[in-house]
């Protein structure tokens, strides 16, 4: 236990006004969405990191009114992801847009908090297990493909449902390799990338 100047104690940081100052720090969106996860809990840190009075681990970000779209993707990712396989990835606990009302509204997430440190041998063997087992062998009922548009870095990845892998990956190739040509930096790599999706 601490005492702060003034002698009261300070006990997860929930009287002192250190404890006060990091709650600012944490945008009032997340505080929300936190005391309903955690409501006798106090939480500290600055984004993306929030740390709960209990030891739980949170990620949380806000993005630009122009990565709404993405920000979309990535959860609805997220979702899948969990759902094929729980527990592999972080769980979604809330998300939306913050001034939802305008059309500048800014896109936000919080999440779970995975820290992924080295793999042992057994831990990286489990790791692939689950990978192919259960995130690469879930089905869906509409097909192959996905609901919404994903991004890979900063080209937006048009997405579908379509009935066989092969016509999936032939259009999602297709439609990136249209994009990087667009740009006129790649044609080295899109040359190559078109050997691969005729094959």
């Amino acid at each position: 236990m601490l005492k702060n100047r003034l002698g009261s104690t300070i006990s997860g940081y929930d009287t002192s006004l250190f404890g006060r100052l990091n709650i600012m720090n944490i945008p009032q969106i997340f505080l929300t969405h936190l005391e309903k996860l955690e409501p006798n809990a106090n939480f500290t840190g600055t984004l993306p990191t929030i740390k709960s009075s209990t030891g739980a681990r949170y990620f949380a970000k806000i993005g630009s009114p122009s990565e709404r779209d993405r920000y979309f993707g990535e959860v609805e990712s997220l979702k899948a992801m969990d759902k094929a396989a729980p527990g592999l990835s972080p769980r979604v606990f809330a998300s939306g847009v913050v001034d939802n009302e305008s059309s500048t509204g800014r896109p936000y997430f919080l999440s779970e908090y995975k820290d992924f440190g080295h793999l042992t041998s057994r831990a990286a063997d489990v790791l692939a297990t689950r990978l192919a087992t259960q995130l690469h062998g879930y089905k869906s009922s509409k097909g192959f493909g996905f609901h919404v548009p994903t991004y890979c870095g900063p080209t937006r990845q048009d997405n579908g449902w379509y009935e066989s892998w092969q016509d999936c990956y032939t259009e999602m190739i297709a439609s990136l390799l249209g994009k990087l040509k667009q740009k006129a930096r790649y044609n080295d790599l899109c040359s190559k990338g078109e050997e691969v999706r005729k094959t």
